[in-house]
């Protein structure tokens, strides 16, 4: 499965008729963003009817175009899948059915990896996505196989990787799935995952 387009296709009908895919998105670089101590890259911004969300990522977009771009199209390049997230961020924070889709101040970044640690446990975690900062706290509790892990953590980076949407499948029965940080927003509200965002804003 994957699952960026099945997101996008969820959103799709659930736009249906509302006029909302013809409305324009806006998606530009904000190099002064303080971004999510679990991700890694650029902040790619999307504003939408006065509503504006954030995805970080090594391919930034920087467009004007309709929410309804991405309805149908390819998504088969790291850049068009993050720009379909960024869309999926916003347009469901202006739904009103997302919420933390900005990252924390830095100030909260300590307490909210205390409080992370406390929610994996003592267990091993997989992690899809680059977090250093969660790397550096858990050492060897960091392994490569999500099959030996009891907690599978994925950021936006893992969102939008190839093999995603086939991981949360395959473990989502067994094992605890927590997509991480305001990136993941939108797809953890239209695919009913669990995510770890607790002072985003």
């Amino acid at each position: 499965m994957d699952i960026v387009t099945d997101a996008v296709n969820r959103l799709q009908e659930t736009l249906r008729h509302s006029g909302c895919e013809d409305g324009p998105v806006v998606l530009r670089v904000d190099p002064d963003e303080v971004y999510c101590q679990y991700e890694k890259g650029a902040c790619m911004e999307a504003c939408f009817g006065g509503r504006s969300a954030e995805f970080i990522t090594s391919d930034p977009v920087r467009a004007t175009t309709k929410v309804g771009f991405m309805f149908g199209a390819p998504l088969d390049s790291p850049a068009a899948r993050g720009a379909a997230c960024a869309i999926m961020n916003v347009v469901t924070a202006f739904l009103c059915m997302s919420r933390h889709i900005r990252a924390c101040p830095a100030a909260s970044h300590p307490q909210c990896r205390q409080d992370l640690k406390k929610r994996i446990g003592s267990g091993e975690v997989f992690c899809l996505g680059t977090m250093l900062a969660l790397e550096r706290e858990l050492g060897r509790r960091f392994i490569s196989d999500p099959a030996c892990a009891g907690l599978i953590l994925i950021n936006g980076e893992g969102v939008i990787a190839p093999g995603a949407g086939d991981i949360v499948e395959t473990f989502k029965d067994e094992k605890i799935v927590l997509l991480i940080g305001p990136s993941t927003a939108g797809i953890a509200n239209l695919e009913t995952i669990e995510r770890f965002c607790p002072y985003g804003t």
